[in-house]
């Protein structure tokens, strides 16, 4: 429930800072399904992306059968580009599992912009080690604020 609480409370953020957002910066809204090791599960998503200084900002809650989570990370565009992200960065993960291993993870994401409103992307979030880390694989689409 705290942790729904919390998710809510970054959606909510997440609107007043579209409402208040210049026109350098934009926030999008969406659903992922992790692909790869627990395909049961699914996410929401709220991304906070600052264009002038290419620096982002992700909160994510998940839950499916065995695993419920909450995520918030930072990372930054490697990419220079109004269409194409590439977000290398590191996410605090509440909940230590069997598939992120540890708290303290690196991010990857790939975005593609699909027009003006909506936008698919691959975030990858792991630390590296290969004991006690599969890692998670979401693919999402979002709303683009």
């Amino acid at each position: 429930m705290l942790l729904k609480n919390l998710f809510l409370t970054s959606f909510i953020a997440a609107l007043l800072l579209c409402l208040s957002a210049p026109a350098s910066a934009e926030v999008s809204i969406g659903y992922a399904q992790d692909v790869v090791h627990a395909p049961e599960t699914g996410a929401a998503i709220v991304r906070y992306d600052h264009e002038p200084t290419r620096l982002g900002g992700q909160a994510m809650y998940w839950d499916g059968p065995d695993h419920h989570n909450m995520s918030l990370g930072l990372d930054y565009d490697l990419i220079p580009s109004k269409t194409v992200d590439l977000n290398l960065g590191g996410v605090f993960i509440k909940n230590v599992n069997g598939i992120n291993g540890t708290h303290f993870n690196f991010s990857i994401g790939l975005g593609d912009n699909l027009g003006k409103y909506a936008r698919v992307q691959f975030s990858h979030f792991s630390n590296g080690r290969s004991r006690n880390n599969d890692g998670w694989n979401f693919v999402g689409i979002l709303l683009r604020l």
